[in-house]
């Protein structure tokens, strides 16, 4: 569509970029706008944890800055939800701070250290970028016939070693493990992006992969945007946007009115980066651990949910955290399967 601008279609036939310095600086884009930086993890113990900062500029006289957290693991299934003040940025604008609170990057820009003390949780550990990051083509798809109505951006680190701990509610838990990091911008208002969204990060010894797929607004054609990545034996073999989400099975969630998956196929195909060799790979499971349903309006200050309401979006998110067993598949060589955990998330927005 005219009015759409596909990262893959401007990237053409070279898909893959690396993240940079550059792409690793807060940009804090002026007008609607959410940025977030988020690490996904996997635990050695068989936890699961994510930490996520949020600066938010939606239609406000000043920034919101939030910082959200959850921890699912030994009995223990808690999200955390943190109203930050006083949000600073390093000179390079690589790192941040806010009240009790810091992201850290290392200047050799690959790894974070991550702190937050709260009464109600405390964050403290290290992600270690393994192998590169990517981006596709410039990371981001663009919206408006001249490309000026907003845009959406993604820069990932696949995969990472953890070291650290989380204090939840005086419960102390080693986060130690692998994960995956995300840096995200939505330079417009959510609801006029995107109606869904699915999110997968599936860890294991062998290979690791992750899928993030928006599906635009019927303005702008309904259309899936998916990119992908194949690590494999701890190297990124393969990045990848002809994949998909499969909603196999469905149930209808009376709260909500959405139609929420039970059992979902994730699939990839792609390109190996440097022999250029087909590869394939699809996850199929029952989603049986539901973590949480979120309802977002209720996590963010009272006169963001208005302005939200007011465009008459509903969004919730969905998330599980299930073993799973992925099946890969690159050349002609022999399929690679592996057992390992998969985080798998679906937002519906309206």
């Amino acid at each position: 569509m005219a009015n759409l601008h596909v990262a893959s279609d401007l990237a053409k036939d070279s898909l893959y970029s690396d993240v940079t310095p550059k792409d690793l600086e807060w940009t804090l884009a002026s007008g609607s706008s959410t940025e977030t930086q988020t690490f996904y993890l996997a635990t050695n113990e068989g936890h699961f944890a994510f930490v996520q900062m949020i600066h938010s500029n939606i239609g406000l006289w000043n920034p919101t800055i939030q910082f959200t957290s959850r921890f699912f693991g030994n009995g223990v299934n808690t999200f955390k939800s943190v109203n930050m003040s006083n949000f600073k940025l390093s000179p390079d604008r690589r790192s941040a701070n806010a009240n009790n609170m810091s992201i850290t990057l290392n200047p050799e820009c690959n790894k974070y250290t991550v702190n937050l003390t709260h009464k109600e949780l405390i964050v403290s550990f290290e992600f270690e970028r393994i192998d590169r990051g990517f981006k596709i083509g410039e990371g981001k798809t663009y919206f408006g016939q001249n490309k000026s109505t907003g845009f959406v951006e993604h820069k990932f680190w696949p995969k990472g070693n953890v070291k650290g701990n989380i204090v939840v509610d005086g419960q102390a838990f080693d986060v130690s493990g692998v994960g995956l990091f995300v840096h995200a911008i939505q330079g417009m208002r959510p609801h006029l992006i995107a109606s869904r969204w699915n999110f997968v990060n599936f860890q294991s010894d062998v290979t690791s992969l992750s899928m993030c797929e928006f599906e635009t607004t019927p303005h702008y054609g309904s259309k899936k945007i998916n990119q992908g990545s194949l690590v494999v034996n701890n190297k990124l073999v393969g990045v990848s946007v002809k994949n998909m989400a499969q909603f196999l099975e469905t149930s209808l969630d009376p709260e909500t009115k959405y139609d929420v998956p039970t059992k979902i196929k994730y699939t990839w195909e792609g390109r190996i980066l440097e022999t250029n060799e087909e590869f394939s790979a699809f996850l199929e499971l029952k989603l049986d651990v539901l973590m949480d349903k979120i309802d977002v309006l209720n996590e963010v200050p009272y006169f963001l949910k208005k302005i939200v309401q007011a465009f008459v979006a509903k969004p919730y998110v969905y998330q599980w955290f299930n073993e799973a067993v992925a099946h890969v598949k690159i050349g002609d060589n022999e399929e690679l399967i592996a057992k390992g955990k998969l985080f798998s998330e679906c937002s519906f927005i309206s």
